[in-house]
């Protein structure tokens, strides 16, 4: 009978160390082993056994046991080896066997059990519209290891899913078992989880008290994330609240109670704290949907205190009149901590002391507010300025173009090594790389990398390529007929590398040039094909742009007549334009002037239209034109701030003063065969933030189409038609479509068109999701407009009223689409109209 002799010391450290996770036994042989004196061996060979499916050469190295090694018996070796597989979280269970000892040799069995893995997972008490997305949340796959924190992280998303949803009485368990189908030798089980939400709760009213100073309803609205079901009467539908749940999340609740004591500190209540919050749910009817919740906060609002005397100490180069300018506070306002390190750190007006500084080079100025006296209810501020010393930039950097090339970027860029450094300039150059449309708007960020001992600074702009061609689709509908619109737009072409496919990203991109090509039909009656190209720096060198375009359009009965038949009609134009614009730098470098040659060719047969006066031959459009522009607003999709004005004119030759001919008595044919007017468009655009996220838009426009003669008058070409949704450009006889919501299309001009015109818009908006995927905002407007066959006859301020609201959704394929619901108050087929939009179709 084999007597067997137990490893006692390594059993019991291993026992220890691992607790009952693995143990280290010997085999069944006899062996005289010194436990007081631990010996050397050499590992003379591993064998496995349930490790089928796991690369051995791996798990040996994991274990850090090698044959060949040498081994002390007993040791913590053995035991540092079983923690190490245990850690990997592959096993339920790791035991290491002494199979035999041969001389100096000792050799091992590493016997492991794996855990199983997920062969599958189904929930119960899951709606099926959830089950998609809490998958997506949860993030797991068939074939992961199932062990506890893959349940237990599960279980807590499927959680956090339905708080979000305003669930907080959730019950969710796992169970398991065993996969009978998969086909696999490895172990598998079937997960399922098992979620009992219950009733949906959201809160029934919140209460507060000890805001004696501050109305219940101001705090109310401080809440961003967290409101009560009777929300309707205390917030305004343009703020992003209005249109959140009124379910109750904890984390959120605590973001608002922060922002309370936030707007406490901005009316000069410093001490102001939360005593407590107390939630607890209220009774309701069995049968009711939902469970209700009521919030109590007990507030301390403490003293309210003001400024007193406000002194600065340190400033050599500014003095403290200018600082005190700048920093726009008086004795006797308010204390608001937070205003006051605004207008010293940062105001996005530009106005705060530290942008006086940095905009001057100063890139490690500081300035460091202290209260040095608390008199009563007064404060007394000492604001201690570092100064430093100018920086200048040694290295301009960008990162993440992967596509675009350098120097279409550094083109556009305000900082230049060598010059000083400046705040202004990077937030300038961070404009112009949004204003592109190459990249990413949230990924565009300017990264300042400075060094005091040299007093240098590189800059870093980085960057993510965004989505630059653009599928245009557009739908309208008038005179009986839908229109539809097919184009492609590439904002970041490269006409160079055509023939050189390297530099292909599906098509030739990263020169920063502008392709469009564009095919708008109904099918038979209507088609027009038109292509431009710009190249925005030509010659490489300047900020000046040369763009052609050509277009051909037919409108026509086709469908219904062959040409040869008396009733078929017609009407022909094609055109080419050049233009040359060149950025300006006086007044400001935000002027842009452009000038541009346009000819348009009209063939007219048998044309019925209230517009053109004769129906038969042909007309010559030749003209020139300018625009001057000045664009400062600082985002091109949704824009918080700055303007947008322009000024355009056109004029052709005055053929008829030319040629001295007397027009009383020639055909209409002859009067329009070479058609002249002069021509002048004004449109204006200012955004103004007016609290938050929300944003004053107002907007003007002003048209006149002038004439030279008398005798011929204003042309039929080119007439301006107010009204509806402004989608209305399949007609091709050069009018000017001008949108006004609440009205039928060209509903509020004269038959044949007007030669004048105005426009009047305020908008008030507010974002609902700015993200790289879309960006999606609500608004409501104030119209009015109205137009004249002429000139004499223009009262500006005699317009046409409406009044509706609005959604606008951007993104990065499609462009911006959206639609209005308008109402016209002056019942020129006014009254409800729904009103649909691509690009800037209502402007």
């Amino acid at each position: 009978m084999k007597k067997i002799f137990a490893l006692l010391p390594l059993f019991l450290m291993l026992v220890f160390a691992q607790q009952s996770i693995a143990q280290v036994v010997i085999g069944n042989q006899e062996y005289d082993i010194d436990y007081l004196t631990p010996k050397t061996y050499e590992i003379g060979g591993i064998t496995f056994a349930g490790a089928e499916n796991y690369d051995t050469r791996m798990i040996l190295l994991i274990a850090g046991l090698q044959v060949g090694d040498e081994i002390r018996v007993p040791s913590d070796k053995l035991a540092t080896a079983v923690d190490r597989l245990w850690k990997q979280g592959l096993f339920e269970d790791v035991q290491i066997y002494v199979t035999r000892i041969q001389d100096n040799k000792i050799f091992f069995e590493i016997e492991l059990r794996s855990r199983p893995k997920l062969g599958g997972f189904r929930f119960n008490g899951v709606k099926k519209n959830d089950v998609d997305k809490i998958k997506e949340e949860m993030k797991i796959a068939v074939g992961d290891v199932v062990t506890e924190n893959l349940l237990a992280t599960s279980k807590n998303k499927i959680r956090a899913y339905y708080l979000e949803k305003g669930f907080t009485n959730i019950y969710v368990n796992a169970t398991t078992e065993p996969d009978t189908i998969s086909t696999s030798k490895e172990d598998r089980v079937i997960v399922t989880f098992n979620v009992k939400t219950g009733k949906k709760v959201k809160i029934d009213s919140i209460v507060f008290a000890g805001n004696d100073s501050i109305k219940s309803i101001k705090l109310y609205q401080q809440m961003k994330n967290t409101h009560d079901v009777h929300y309707v009467k205390k917030l305004r539908f343009w703020t992003p609240s209005f249109w959140k749940a009124s379910k109750y999340q904890e984390s959120k609740f605590d973001e608002d109670l922060e922002s309370i004591i936030s707007y406490y500190n901005e009316k000069g209540f410093r001490d102001a704290r939360i005593v407590s919050d107390t939630v607890y749910q209220i009774p309701s009817d069995s049968l009711a949907k939902q469970d209700r919740l009521r919030v109590e906060v007990k507030i301390h609002e403490g003293n309210k205190y003001f400024f007193r005397n406000i002194t600065f100490s340190g400033n050599t180069i500014y003095p403290t009149d200018m600082l005190s300018k700048h920093l726009r506070i008086a004795k006797g306002d308010p204390y608001n901590r937070t205003l006051l390190e605004t207008n010293i750190q940062y105001n996005p007006s530009g106005t705060d002391i530290s942008s006086l500084y940095m905009d001057n080079g100063y890139l490690f100025f500081s300035a460091n507010p202290v209260e040095v006296g608390v008199e009563n209810d007064s404060i007394d501020i000492e604001i201690r300025i570092v100064e430093g010393k100018q920086a200048r930039i040694r290295n301009v950097i960008v990162e993440g173009n992967t596509i675009t090339n350098d120097r279409v970027i550094m083109r556009e860029l305000h900082t230049r090594p060598g010059d000083l450094f400046s705040r202004d300039a990077i937030l300038r150059s961070r404009r112009e790389l949004a204003t592109l449309g190459y990249f990413k708007e949230e990924s565009i960020m300017p990264d300042a990398k400075p060094n005091e001992q040299d007093g240098t600074v590189d800059i870093v702009y980085k960057v993510e390529e965004g989505n630059t061609s653009q599928i245009q689709l557009q739908g309208g509908y008038g005179s009986g007929m839908i229109i539809g619109q097919l184009g492609l737009t590439l904002s970041n072409f490269s006409a160079r590398n055509i023939f050189n496919k390297k530099a292909w990203q599906l098509l030739p991109a990263g020169d920063g040039q502008r392709l469009s090509i564009n095919l708008v039909s109904n099918g038979t009656y209507y088609y027009a094909i038109n292509g431009s190209f710009t190249e925005p720096w030509l010659g490489g060198k300047r900020p000046q742009a040369l763009s052609v375009s050509i277009y051909h359009n037919l409108y026509s009965n086709g469908y219904y007549y062959k040409k040869t038949e008396d009733r078929y009609y017609s009407l022909r134009l094609t055109g080419a334009g050049l233009s040359l614009s060149k950025r300006l730098k006086w007044p400001d470098d935000y002027f842009i002037l452009s000038h541009s040659l346009s000819y348009k060719h009209y063939n007219l047969h048998n044309y019925p239209s209230s517009s053109l006066v004769f129906t038969d031959g042909d007309a010559n459009d030749l003209s020139y034109g300018f625009t001057i522009s000045r664009n400062s607003l600082d985002s091109p999709i949704f824009a918080r701030s700055g303007s947008e004005v322009s000024v355009a004119g056109a004029i052709t030759p005055p053929y008829s003063l030319m040629n001295g001919r007397d027009y009383s008595a020639a055909s209409d044919q002859e009067k329009y065969r070479w058609v002249e007017y002069y021509k002048l468009n004004v449109r204006g655009s200012w955004m103004l933030n007016l609290v938050g996220d929300v944003v004053l838009n107002a907007r003007v426009r002003f048209g006149w189409l002038g004439y030279f003669n008398n005798q011929i008058g204003v042309s039929p070409f080119g007439r301006y038609f107010l009204g509806g949704d402004g989608l209305a450009s399949w007609m091709i006889d050069g009018r000017e479509v001008v949108p006004l919501r609440g009205y039928d299309n060209n509903a509020l001009s004269p038959d044949g068109g007007s030669s004048v015109f105005d426009r009047y818009t305020v908008e008030i908006r507010q974002p609902i999701i700015e993200s790289a995927s879309a960006t999606i905002w609500v608004l409501g407007f104030l119209e009015g407009g109205n137009s004249w066959r002429d000139i004499r006859d223009f009262q500006p301020f005699s317009v046409y009223n409406s009044a509706g609201l609005g959604v606008r959704v951007n993104m990065p394929m499609l462009g911006l689409i959206g639609v209005d619901w308008g109402y016209g108050f002056d019942g020129v087929r006014g009254g409800s109209h729904f009103h649909f939009c691509i690009g800037q179709s209502i402007d």
